[in-house]
């Protein structure tokens, strides 16, 4: 066995191993030598979701969250949220089509999975101490377009919503089968009716909440989702639904069903359902009191607050961001949102975002919401960035896992800000320097509330001793020190790409931080391994076996493993047209009839030949194109205009996925 030692490794070990005597921190002090606390910490998940951070695994299938729940657990995340769960609008082959739900059932028809697939997503999340949170739009369904209007002026519900919600749908403009009305007509609504009563987003129907049998209907879907394993819920557009201590159209839809799946999922488990509502800024009219006693809410401002602090250098701003609500436990907190993200033009750096997360994580009571970027093509079912499990957020989040029940003391000094952490047993903190860094300076923090000894930093291995109130801190250029009295550090991998397709050859770059001990090899063949030192290159075209290629990657650092496998699929290519991959046999069994999409100039056409299960397009003169599927027999009577009777459509083959010639549709 070739075994590798990674030379950063062993200089983070001799920088550990220093005694340190400062004279360039202007007191020229000598530090005593002290022995090490003992410790016993082992990483660990809180146990209840409410105590943990979520990961917002936007995009992703209920395939790819299982495939990476070691990751998101050994990056310390306790929650996953998922997309909206419910039948989404054309299957969710984009993002919006989720929050344009069909159904108040689990989708089947969905681009992110049945619903055996969030089944066995929940039962192996158990396995990793994850619970698994499903998004929820109970406010609004699908409309036909963004014009659509019935004679009153209101939206238009979609008519794929009769296939799935037949009462709902016969009963929206008029109450026919004795049930009332079940969406709003008052659009004129005012006080807080004008949230509650009209969704003044997207032309989208809104559901009229106070009807039982709407209600019904929503708590059967909390219920089936409850026994299908999820463990909590986030409530889309949550300040749209009314309470019932709204001033103007009270109603009790949250006493009639949310409060009910409460109850259910604590007589199926004995633990506390975890709950939170999207409201953005406040409610009109309302006070904030009327959504927290039911659930958590989002903190959309509190980041926002001190995102200028690396520019100003300010530490203060970090201190003196105000939370919406004296209690830190009724909120949720998030460096970027979905949305936010998509109707952005700039988006902050991944370690930008990595420090803004620090102070979020360090809050004492505070939840967290952690977003996995999508594709820049916002492609469903594609995971569009790892930086989650990124070592300057994990050990951030290991840091609130040790410490969420721990006294917090935060305070700013110079260009640092500093959040102890206090428990029987155990001190910690957290210390983010805004200013410019120095690798080689030693930073004399005030730390007051620390006990006198040696601490490590849990993103380098720094040492750091603390003495008579002060903590001398080396930063790397991330500027984010965790000070814990924990030796071992955690290895680290980057790699180029994971868990792909590839034509001839794919070339992979591994890159191995902090690790001991570090090496790989192909398919599960442990008698043959290769060592990593520092970045190496490695080629795939000559490990083939059975169409794929299984890597796998070992690191080692004390106590500390890691090892995954990343699996690469080889294609081989029919010349002569842009190849779509792996579509599910049964969209070929004549059950349905495909359709493509052509953008620039945009039309329907049958203009594809399938062979060997492939479908392929020209794509000359094309801008690029998607897939619809539309029922048997059905025929697009305006080839040049949009078609709302597709019930499903693929993702879009555009730039650079439409330069590679191919793209997999497994799942689809």
């Amino acid at each position: 066995m070739k075994i590798g030692t990674s030379k950063k490794y062993i200089c983070l070990l001799l920088a550990a191993a220093m005694v340190f005597i400062f004279a360039a921190c202007g007191s020229g002090k000598k530090l005593p030598e002290f022995d090490d606390f003992p410790d016993s910490y082992k990483d660990a998940l809180p146990e209840n979701a409410e105590d943990g951070l979520t990961l917002h695994a936007f995009n992703w299938t209920y395939r790819e969250i299982t495939a990476n729940l070691e990751n998101i657990a050994n990056a310390g995340f306790k929650n996953v949220l998922t997309m909206p769960v419910q039948e989404p609008k054309s299957g969710g082959s984009q993002w919006w089509a989720f929050y344009q739900p069909l159904s108040f059932s689990i989708g089947n028809n969905s681009a992110l999975g049945t619903k055996a697939d969030l089944e066995e997503l929940c039962s192996e999340a158990e396995k990793y101490g994850i619970c698994i949170l499903a998004d929820i739009v109970a406010n609004h369904l699908a409309t036909t377009d963004d014009e659509g209007k019935e004679e009153d002026g209101t939206p238009t519900v979609s008519p794929a919503v009769a296939e799935y919600e037949p009462l709902i749908y016969r009963n929206r403009n008029e109450d026919v089968d004795g049930i009332g009305l079940t969406f709003h007509h008052n659009k004129n609504a005012g006080g807080s009716g004008s949230e509650t009563q009209v969704y003044a987003y997207g032309n989208l129907p809104d559901h009229n909440t106070s009807n039982p049998y709407v209600q019904q209907r929503m708590l059967s879907l909390l219920k089936e989702c409850v026994d299908a394993g999820v463990d909590g819920f986030r409530f889309d557009a949550a300040k749209h639904v009314e309470t019932s201590s709204d001033p103007d159209y009270p109603s009790d839809f949250w006493e009639n069903t949310l409060e009910k799946a409460k109850e259910y999922y604590r007589e199926k488990t004995g633990k506390e359902l975890y709950v939170y509502g999207e409201i953005l800024g406040s409610p009109s009219g309302r006070s904030l009191s009327s959504y927290t006693k039911y659930m958590r809410v989002t903190d959309d401002g509190f980041a926002a607050q001190f995102k200028s602090v690396f520019s100003s250098k300010d530490p203060a701003k970090i201190l003196n961001a105000v939370l919406k609500t004296d209690d830190p436990k009724q909120l949720i907190a998030w460096v970027e949102s979905h949305d936010e993200y998509v109707t952005s033009n700039t988006h902050y750096s991944d370690i930008r975002v990595g420090k803004y997360w620090s102070v979020i994580a360090a809050k004492k009571g505070l939840g967290g919401l952690f977003l996995a970027r999508p594709t820049d093509e916002l492609t469903v079912g594609q995971i569009g960035s790892y930086a989650f499990e990124k070592e300057y957020v994990a050990v951030s989040n290991r840091f609130h896992n040790r410490f969420f029940d721990a006294d917090s003391y935060e305070s700013a000094d110079g260009v640092c800000y500093i959040n102890e952490k206090i428990k029987e047993g155990d001190q910690g903190a957290l210390i983010l320097n805004v200013g410019d860094i120095d690798p080689e300076a030693v930073v004399e923090v005030p730390v007051p509330h620390l006990e006198d000894g040696n601490y490590y930093d849990a993103l380098t291995g720094y040492k750091a001793v603390v003495y008579e109130g002060k903590a001398y801190v080396k930063f790397d250029t991330s500027g984010i020190a965790i000070l814990t009295r924990s030796k071992d550090i955690h290895p680290q991998l980057e790699i180029s790409e994971r868990d792909c397709s590839f034509t001839g050859d794919l070339e992979l770059t591994l890159t191995v931080i902090n690790s001991e001990e570090s090496y790989y090899y192909f398919n599960g063949d442990k008698g043959s391994t290769y060592a990593i030192d520092g970045t190496k290159t490695v080629s795939l075209k000559d490990h083939v076996k059975d169409g794929k290629v299984d890597l796998t990657v070992h690191l080692k650092t004390g106590v500390n493993v890691f090892e995954q496998t990343f699996t690469y699929k080889q294609v081989q290519l029919i010349p002569g047209a842009f190849n779509v991959i792996n579509i599910p046999e049964k969209y070929f069994s004549g059950d349905y009839e495909l359709y493509i999409w052509s953008w620039n100039p945009g039309k329907w056409s049958k203009n594809y030949e399938i062979k060997d299960g492939v479908l392929l397009v020209d794509t000359k003169g094309m801008e690029g194109f998607l897939i619809g599927v539309f029922e048997k027999g059905y025929e697009i009577k305006n080839p040049g205009a949009w078609d709302s009777g597709v019930i499903k459509q693929s993702p879009d083959f555009k730039g650079e996925i439409l330069k590679e010639g191919f793209f997999d549709l497994s799942g689809f």
